[in-house]
């Protein structure tokens, strides 16, 4: 054979070479381009004593094997194959011996990622010692070794679990230790800490042999894990770790010299800043109970960020000078780092003044002041004497100036008159803090069915709040009663519980009741009853409902208030904010200071007033406070209000108050008038154009058929949509801020401010506000994509077509169009054939019938196709309509001829 006809294929200019170099070059070539992957023999060495495994099986066993590989590989996991291979298991003389041969025997045995059939077997063997434990009794160390080995490093957790409970891996413990140790200096960290949990031999690792990595490596639940078990390392690591805290160096530098010394290959760095550690250590101490003694750095921190708090939120306003001044020293008692960091802190900011008080106040020696300070100390009139001897600290002969008050304190809380003040005379704010008193207090309160509530606490950096103060007030008195009286036993609180807190008889008035009950429940023995609902009246839950009723106009409803807050709450029923400055102060601090005395006064005494003002508001439009209070309090499902218009619409003859038609008149200039008429309105009267805010309540109105557009401020401006609510007359749906702008672009009538709720709620309640009649016909008659009414109607030939070209095999046509009756309040109408060549709808746009799933394409007898958009549903056991919503509304799914369900 010539050279050419040899080396056919090789390049031109080769063919004269060398016949040797030549093969010796195709030779080279081939083998530096083969990848050869050797696959482990798993049996080599996997005996106690480093002995191979014997996986032969018998001749009638191997025979059984191949038929069980085969239906295997036809019939993967069923009931019917792991009973077969149980019941064969069952019948050897050793289960588990059997179970490792047909392990070593299985093709994947090696990789048991996927579930192949060796995976299978281990499972079945480890599920059948469930059901028969005696199963074990046969087995020796041998085989318990080799099944660690065959599966030491598959990563399969539970599988680690399974195995050493059904193979009783813990009797050969001294004999596994070092495997784990292998294991650890194989870098297999996942590994050797799960064996060690289910071993129960965690002490054989220290800190930075296996926690440490395991941190390191971000596996945080798992070295959570280890350390419940390892409880004796508990303290060390998390001591550990708040020494990288130390803010001398960053956590890398500090951690820097055990990464050296141990040689960690697998690191993220990111934990290794400060703020993911500062978070891990207070998550393992919570999660301990550690100590804050034992956590210096990061007590220290926390205590930093919580002064730079105060002082930012004192800047802002939301703190009084006092309250501001008694927290800080409170918390910067305890370290003159976190005094010399707070004036740092306020010198930063230029309040010199302030910065002055703290020096003075600490007594902090001038070379120790922050270098600004220092400057501005030695240019002002008198410090050179002070400064004469840089050694003494400052003293009361220093002449500094007297602090003035901040400037920093916004002018908005000196001008007092913009606040509500307290009515009551002094005498009639009693401080309780004797056994007399409080039991004078009980007798007192005992006789009325509505009182005030609210309490105080002061805050905290580790968030181990306890009440300080409880206010309950009536119309002619407060009671500021001292949780902190040494002089208040645990019998007097039972008693206060039983006798106030879980009277039925008494209604306690408060606003964000939770925090507060949940409060009083954690630092007193009240033995409150949580679940008596009944008898507490949240006010914010009673401004929600109000809002969604908008059959009301508050007093001040005009003044532009934002949020849900009790001060806009008292703003828009009283005319007058509350001033909260004092609420963010150190109620543990006795004597408590007037300002305070005033404040938690006031805030209980409030309450009552809203409630007057919302009680008349009600009873002009007809409705009894009570009633309300009670559909609140109970979590009725509410058709109180369509009741009480109903009983007004059919006449009385009650003469109308001047207070009530003057009512009447407004509510008929306001526009919500509407709610006084009996008839119920179709969904086809009313459109509505909902903010994209109110996430998913657009597309649950258009499922009962409601036009309902909403607001996409990505695709046209926001003045887009007030002209298109201008000109389709759409009501508007959004809230909070918002609301506001939009209020002051459309009349009452035509705005409607939707509180946070559930989405469920939101529908059930604008249905009952504008008494929308929803019938089943109106239900799913509108497209959820794009609120479009105009569908095309397809039978699954039609869209088999439109989505394969051609009809599925065993489909041959005679579904009839004309034999769909559809009782719906839509514009339907048949599919015609150049629209199904086209694969577009009247109007042009693109049939979405790739979007459905071929299973529905051969099981569903009829779709239907917006004629808007292009979007395609069909007939369906699954309702979109939330029955919830239809039980409220008094529509039925049972009702519904033809259910659809969207794509």
């Amino acid at each position: 054979m010539s050279s050419k006809g040899k080396y056919r294929g090789i390049p031109a200019g080769y063919e004269d070479d060398d016949e040797n170099c030549l093969e010796d070059l195709l030779c080279s070539t081939t083998t530096q381009n083969l990848k050869i992957t050797v696959v482990p023999d798993i049996t080599a060495g996997a005996g106690l004593n480093g002995e191979d495994f014997d996986n032969t099986l018998s001749a009638d066993m191997d025979n059984w094997f191949e038929d069980f590989k085969e239906t295997f590989g036809k019939c993967k996991r069923t009931p019917a194959t792991q009973n077969q291979l149980k019941l064969v298991l069952q019948r050897s003389p050793q289960p588990l011996l059997q179970a490792l041969k047909l392990f070593a025997s299985s093709p994947g045995c090696n990789y048991l990622k996927n579930k192949n059939m060796a995976l299978f077997i281990l499972e079945t063997v480890c599920e059948l010692y469930k059901q028969q434990p005696t199963i074990e009794a046969t087995c020796d160390d041998n085989t318990r070794m080799v099944a660690f080995n065959f599966v030491k490093t598959c990563g399969i957790t539970p599988l680690y679990k399974a195995v050493t409970e059904t193979y009783q891996l813990k009797k050969i413990q001294n004999y596994l230790i070092p495997k784990l140790q292998k294991l650890l200096n194989d870098n297999y960290h996942k590994d050797a800490a799960y064996w060690s949990i289910y071993l129960e031999c965690t002490h054989i690792f220290g800190l930075f042999d296996l926690l440490l990595p395991l941190l390191l490596q971000d596996k945080i639940n798992l070295a959570e894990e280890f350390l419940n078990v390892a409880k004796e390392q508990q303290l060390p690591t998390v001591q550990f770790l708040d020494s990288l805290l130390d803010r001398k160096k960053t956590v890398y530098e500090n951690c820097d010299e055990i990464l050296k010394k141990y040689k960690y290959s697998d690191v993220k760095h990111n934990i290794l800043s400060y703020r993911p550690m500062s978070k891990l250590v207070t998550r393992l101490a919570k999660k301990y109970n550690i100590d804050p003694e034992y956590t210096p750095n990061l007590k220290y921190s926390k205590s930093c960020s919580y002064l730079h708090y105060l002082y930012h939120k004192y800047q802002e306003g939301g703190m009084s000078l006092d309250s501001w001044r008694e927290l800080a020293r409170e918390e910067a008692k305890k370290s003159k780092a976190l005094q010399l960091d707070l004036i740092t802190r306020i010198a930063t900011s230029g309040d010199w003044e302030e910065a002055l008080y703290w020096v003075e106040h600490y007594r902090i020696p001038l070379e120790e002041c922050p270098p600004s300070l220092q400057s501005r100390l030695e240019n002002s009139e008198g410090v050179s004497a002070a400064n004469s001897d840089s050694n003494e600290s400052w003293g009361e002969e220093t002449p500094i100036a007297t602090v003035k008050k901040s400037k920093n304190v916004p002018t908005a809380l000196l001008h007092k008159d913009e606040y509500l003040r307290m009515k009551l005379p002094t005498e009639s704010i009693i401080l309780v803090d004797t056994q007399p008193k409080f039991l004078d207090m009980l007798k007192y309160l005992e006789q009325f069915l509505l009182i005030g509530f609210d309490s105080e606490w002061k805050p905290s950096v580790n968030n181990d709040n306890r009440v300080s103060l409880i206010q309950l007030a009536t119309a002619e008195r407060v009671y500021l009663v001292d949780c902190l009286s040494p002089h208040l036993d645990d019998q007097l609180w039972k008693m206060m519980g039983r006798r106030i807190f879980n009277n039925f008889e008494i209604l306690k008035l408060g606003f964000s009741l939770h925090n507060d009950l949940q409060m009083l429940h954690k630092s007193l023995p009240l033995q409150l009853n949580l679940q008596a609902t009944s008898c507490y009246l949240d006010l914010r839950d009673l401004w929600r409902r109000l809002k969604y009723m908008q059959i009301a106009l508050f007093p001040y409803e005009q003044i532009s208030v934002a949020g849900e807050s009790l001060c806009a709450l008292t703003e828009v029923c009283l005319g007058k904010k509350l001033d909260k400055s004092n609420q963010f102060s150190n109620w543990a601090n006795r004597p408590l200071r007037h300002d305070q005395i005033t404040y938690a006064a006031l805030d209980a005494h409030c309450l009552l007033q809203i409630y007057q003002v919302l009680t008349e508001l009600l009873l002009r439009v007809g409705i009894d406070i009570d009633d309300l209070t009670e559909e609140i309090t109970t979590s009725k499902s509410g058709y109180l209000f369509r009741t009480k218009y109903k009983n007004q619409g059919q006449g009385s003859n009650t003469t109308t108050s001047a207070a009530e038609k003057k009512s009447q008149q407004n509510l008929r200039e306001w526009g919500h008038h509407k709610q006084k008429s009996t008839k119920l309105k179709s969904t086809t009267n009313i459109k509505f154009l909902c903010d994209g805010m109110l996430i998913g309540l657009s597309k649950e109105l258009r499922t009962l058929g409601l036009d309902s557009l909403e607001i996409n401020e990505g695709k046209n401006d926001i003045n887009y949509f007030i002209d298109l609510a201008r000109s389709e007359q759409r009501i508007v749906l959004t809230r909070d801020s918002r609301y506001l702008m939009f209020s002051r672009e459309f009349a009452q009538s035509q705005c409607m401010q939707i509180p946070a709720d559930s989405v469920e709620n939101q529908v059930k309640q604008i249905v009952q506000y504008f008494q929308l009649r929803i019938e089943p016909r109106h239900l799913l008659s509108r497209c959820l994509e794009c609120n479009g009414n105009d569908f095309l109607l397809a039978n699954r030939y039609d869209m088999q077509i439109m989505r394969f070209g051609q009809l599925h095999q065993e489909d041959n046509g005679g579904l009839n169009h004309a034999s769909h009756a559809e009782d719906r309040a839509w514009n339907l109408q048949e599919i015609k054939d150049h629209n199904i060549e086209a694969r577009t709808t009247p109007k042009g746009k693109p049939i979405k019938v790739k979007r459905i799933k071929p299973y529905f394409l051969y099981n569903k007898d009829f779709f239907y196709i917006c004629d808007n958009c292009g979007h395609c549903s069909w007939q369906g056991d699954d309702n979109k309509v939330n029955k919830s919503i239809l039980a409220t509304i008094d529509a039925s799914p049972t009702n519904v001829t033809t259910n659809r369900k969207s794509n």
